[in-house]
C-alpha cells in the first residue's frame, strides 16, 4: 500500500536508536522539568505518579501506537497520511480533522514554547556570566560559589522581571531559539534531526542524572522525595478529594497528553519515518518509560533543592525562573549546577521544538510536490517567530501607573469565554492548546478504532500475540474516547462551574 507523496529527503530514521532518540525527544521538553514534579507534588504525591501511569498505560500508550501506525501506514505527513487511510477504507476525508488540529495545535504551542525557551537561554547566558567572572577573580575555587553571588535574594527573584520587562532581550533570544530550531529542521530527517538528537538526548540524560546526585547529597531528600512520591490520601490536596471532583484524573490525563505529545500529530509525522521491521508497540512502552521517568528524574534533581532552602515548591511555572535560581544562589557550587539545569532545560526545549516544526513543515512539504524543505522551514519559522513576537509582548508586565502597557499585554483575546476568562494572549493560547491536543486525540482514538480496519492495525502494529491486539483494540475503542472525553467535558464544562 502506497500513501500520499512524500518530500524527497523524508526518508526513513537511519535506525531504530535513532527513531527512539527523536520521538523521546520531542515528548521529553520543558513541562518534564517543572509541570510534572509540580502537578504530582500538588495531587496526592506518589499517589497521584500512580494514577497518571495508569493514564499512561490505558490511555496514553494506546493512542501513541495508534498515532505512530496511522503515520508510518500513511507514509506521509499527519494530514496527508490520515486522508490515505481515511480514503483506503472508503470513508471521509473529514477525518482529516484530527490532523488539522493536532497540526494546529503544535504549531501554535511552538509560538509561545520558542518565548519561554527564550527565556531558557537568558538565564543560561546570566548564570554563565556570572560563573565565569567568579572564576577570574577567585581562580577554580569560584566554582564553588553560589548562582548570581553577591547578589541579595529579592534581586535574584526579580531577574524574572528584569527579563520580561525588557522586550528587546526577551524576543532577541525567541529569535535565537527559533532560528536554531528553524536551521535544524530545514537540513531535514539526518543531517539535520537524527544528528541533533543523537547527540542532545544522550546529554540530556548524563546531566539529568548528574543533577539528581548533586540534589541527593546536598538537599534535603526526605523532605523532597516526600513532596513528589510520597502517597497522600487526604486533606485538600490529597488523592481522595481530588478523585472526588475529578481534578486528578483530569490533570493526569493532561499532564500524559501534554507530556508525551499526544494529539499534536508529532508521533504521526515522526511515524511516517519508521521502516516495516520497526516496533512499534515496544517503541511506545519505551517513549512512555523514559518521559514519565525524567518527570520522575526531574523532581528528585528539583525538589531536594528547594526544600533544603526553604524555598515554595508550590511556585508553578516560576519555579524554573524564580525558585530555582534562588536555590542555586543558596547551595555550594550552585552556579556550576545552575548553569547545567539550564543547558539541560535548552536540550530539552530543541529536542522538542524541532519536534513542533517538523509536523507543519512536513505538510508544507508535501503539498510543493517536491523537496523545498529550506523554504518550508524558514516561511514557517518567520510566521512562528511573529506570532511569538506578540506572545513576548503580552507577557510584559504592566506598572501601577500604566508603564509598559502595549496592545499585547492589555488584550485579552477571549474574555467573553469563561474558561479564558482575564488571560493574555499567551496564556490564552496555552489554555486553547490544553484543550485542543485531548480533541485531536479522541478523534484519533475512535479514527484508529472504528475507522481503520481490524486487519490493517493488526498489520502496522505486530503484536506477538492475538491477544496483545485486542486489548489494544478494546482500549483504543472504548476506554481512550470514553476516558478522554470525560476530560474534556470536565475541563471545558464541570471545572469552570466548580470554581
Amino acid at each position: 500500500m502506497t500513501g500520499p507523496s512524500q518530500p524527497a529527503d523524508s526518508g526513513h530514521w537511519s535506525s531504530r536508536a535513532a527513531f527512539i532518540l527523536a520521538a523521546i525527544g520531542s515528548a521529553v521538553g520543558l513541562g518534564n522539568l517543572w509541570r510534572f514534579p509540580y502537578v504530582a507534588g500538588e495531587n496526592g504525591g506518589g499517589a497521584f505518579v500512580i494514577v497518571y501511569i495508569i493514564c499512561v498505560i490505558l490511555i496514553g500508550l494506546p493512542v501513541l501506537a495508534a498515532e505512530l501506525f496511522i503515520g508510518r501506514r500513511g507514509k506521509g505527513s499527519a494530514v496527508g497520511a490520515v486522508a490515505h487511510l481515511a480514503r483506503a477504507e472508503g470513508r471521509s476525508s473529514l477525518w482529516t480533522l484530527q490532523s488539522w488540529v493536532g497540526m494546529a495545535g503544535a504549531f501554535i504551542i511552538l509560538t509561545f514554547y520558542s518565548v519561554i525557551a527564550g527565556w531558557v537561554i537568558a538565564y543560561a547566558v546570566m548564570i554563565a556570566r556570572d560563573l565565569f567572572s567568579a572564576v577570574a577573580s577567585q581562580g577554580l575555587s569560584g566554582l564553588a560559589a553560589g548562582a548570581f553571588s553577591g547578589l541579595s535574594q529579592d534581586e535574584v527573584g526579580a531577574k524574572l522581571g528584569e527579563l520580561l520587562s525588557d522586550p528587546v532581550r526577551m524576543i532577541f533570544y525567541h529569535g535565537v531559539f527559533m532560528a536554531i530550531t528553524v536551521a535544524i529542521v530545514a537540513r531535514g530527517l539526518k543531517g539535520g534531526i537524527e544528528t541533533t538528537v543523537t547527540i542532545l538526548m544522550p546529554a540530556f540524560f548524563v546531566m539529568l542524572i548528574v543533577l539528581v546526585g548533586f540534589s541527593l547529597v546536598q538537599g534535603d531528600q526526605v523532605r523532597g522525595l516526600d513532596f513528589l512520591l510520597g502517597v497522600r490520601f487526604g486533606g485538600e490536596k490529597g488523592l481522595l478529594h481530588g478523585l472526588a471532583d475529578g481534578s486528578v484524573i483530569s490533570a493526569a490525563l493532561g499532564q500524559a497528553f501534554f507530556s508525551i505529545g499526544l494529539g499534536s500529530a508529532l508521533m504521526m509525522t515522526y511515524g511516517a519515518y519508521m521502516t516495516k521491521e520497526q516496533d512499534i508497540p515496544r517503541a511506545g512502552r519505551l517513549i512512555g518509560l523514559a518521559d514519565t521517568g525524567v518527570g520522575i528524574l526531574a523532581g528528585i534533581a528539583i525538589f531536594p533543592i528547594v526544600f533544603q532552602v526553604g524555598l515554595d515548591p508550590s511556585s508553578g511555572p516560576t519555579l524554573m525562573f524564580q525558585t530555582l535560581p534562588l536555590a542555586f544562589q543558596q547551595m555550594p557550587a550552585g552556579g556550576l549546577f545552575g548553569l547545567t539545569f539550564f543547558i539541560l532545560a535548552f536540550f530539552a526545549a530543541v529536542t522538542s521544538s524541532i519536534a513542533l516544526l517538523e509536523v507543519s513543515t512536513a505538510w508544507f512539504n508535501e503539498q510543493s510536490k517536491s523537496d523545498h524543505r529550506v523554504t518550508s522551514a524558514i516561511v514557517l519559522g518567520v510566521i512562528a517567530f511573529i506570532i511569538g513576537v506578540a506572545n513576548a509582548l503580552s507577557q510584559v508586565p504592566v506598572g501601577a501607573n500604566g508603564e509598559h502597557a502595549n496592545f499585547f499585554n492589555t488584550w485579552k483575546p477571549a474574555d467573553a469565554v469563561e474558561i479564558f476568562n482575564g488571560m493574555e494572549l499567551l496564556s490564552f493560547l496555552s489554555a486553547l492548546t490544553d484543550i485542543m491536543l485531548p480533541v485531536a486525540g479522541f478523534i484519533t482514538a475512535v479514527f484508529a478504532g472504528w475507522v481503520v480496519s481490524a486487519s490493517a492495525s493488526r498489520e502496522e502494529l505486530g503484536f506477538k500475540t492475538e491477544l496483545w491486539y485486542q486489548r489494544w483494540r478494546f482500549l483504543i475503542r472504548y476506554v481512550c474516547p470514553v476516558g478522554i472525553g470525560a476530560v474534556i467535558a470536565y475541563s471545558t464544562i464541570i471545572a469552570p462551574l466548580l470554581k
